[in-house]
């Protein structure tokens, strides 16, 4: 998951940094990915939750950097109530969770009515989380009115529930029985387009995509990631034997467009706030959701089209 930025930020470093700083973001990227497939090869092997485990833990993380850091909340108790929102939903809207515990229902020769019906509640327990987290919301923000702005009270208030709902499609991408090859597809999207689209850049590059929030991408690159990005799906449909050639290699230009979108988007915030990173958690590559950007913009959509068994 993490490795989606790492070859394209390695690569952009590259071009004028230090010696040190070079071996400090691959000795980070390698323990990134060791991780990762860790987390992987246990979750999907042995114990999914494992899985949802690592993403509660990374939803959490990132949503506390996003308050602490870029909305400047210092209450650090109110960004903890957040982050534990995050976690929390994670679990809940957890498919193999969901799954295990409705297996466990329906097999059960004591199932009353009124256990029964505790099922159902807990079925509708996101919808019920969300808005408990949003009324103590609303009181903490009336409560810290005086040092709350416009930007403080949106962040606090809505963006812990997009993170966690984004976060969490994730992990249901993950969990499919071909979560493997969708999350090669996820990674094509955000960091395979991202990379052919720096070096294109780089060498071909003269019109500007997007210049007030991100200087150094070109229309020139956007193009030619997208063309990066249609040869690798090819590749992935044909290595996987997947059914959906056609209509993979045509969602693959607008799912690499929704990435370079989410990677304005969280560039735009931090832009915004006079940020270079969400945070420095990880040596040389900034925070999460510096990991993250591109991905959780594309995760909602891609797991949408995977329910809808278009790719």
């Amino acid at each position: 998951m993490i490795l989606i930025s790492v070859t394209a930020d390695t690569a952009e470093f590259s071009k004028g940094t230090g010696e040190k700083d070079m071996k400090t973001r691959i000795i980070s990227a390698a323990v990134m990915i060791a991780v990762v497939v860790a987390v992987l090869t246990v979750g999907k092997l042995y114990f999914p939750i494992v899985i949802t485990a690592f993403i509660a833990l990374i939803c959490a993380a990132g949503i506390y950097e996003l308050l602490h850091n870029a909305a400047k909340i210092e209450q650090k108790a109110l960004n903890l109530v957040s982050a534990v929102y995050g976690a929390a939903m994670i679990f809940l809207l957890d498919g193999y969770i969901a799954d295990k515990i409705s297996l466990a229902f329906l097999t059960s020769s004591s199932i009353t009515p009124d256990i029964f019906s505790i099922f159902r509640f807990w079925q509708k327990f996101p919808l019920a989380l969300t808005v408990l987290y949003f009324l103590i919301a609303v009181v903490l923000i009336l409560y810290n009115h005086k040092t709350f702005t416009l930007e403080k009270i949106v962040c606090f208030s809505v963006f812990p529930t997009f993170l966690s709902y984004a976060f969490s499609m994730l992990g249901g991408i993950i969990q499919y029985d071909s979560g493997i090859y969708y999350l090669l597809l996820l990674i094509n999207f955000a960091s395979i387009c991202d990379t052919g689209a720096y070096f294109t850049g780089v060498t071909i590059g003269k019109h500007k995509l997007c210049p007030e929030i991100s200087p150094k991408k070109t229309v020139e690159g956007a193009i030619g990631g997208i063309v990066l990005s249609l040869i690798v799906s090819l590749a992935l449909v044909l290595i996987f034997k997947s059914s959906h050639i056609i209509k993979t290699l045509l969602f693959t230009v607008p799912l690499c467009i929704v990435g370079m979108s989410g990677d304005l988007f969280a560039s735009a915030i931090k832009r915004s706030v006079g940020l270079k990173d969400y945070a420095d958690l990880i040596p040389g590559h900034g925070g999460i959701l510096d990991r993250f950007d591109s991905m959780l913009l594309i995760a909602p959509v891609l797991y949408m089209l995977i329910s809808f068994g278009v790719i």
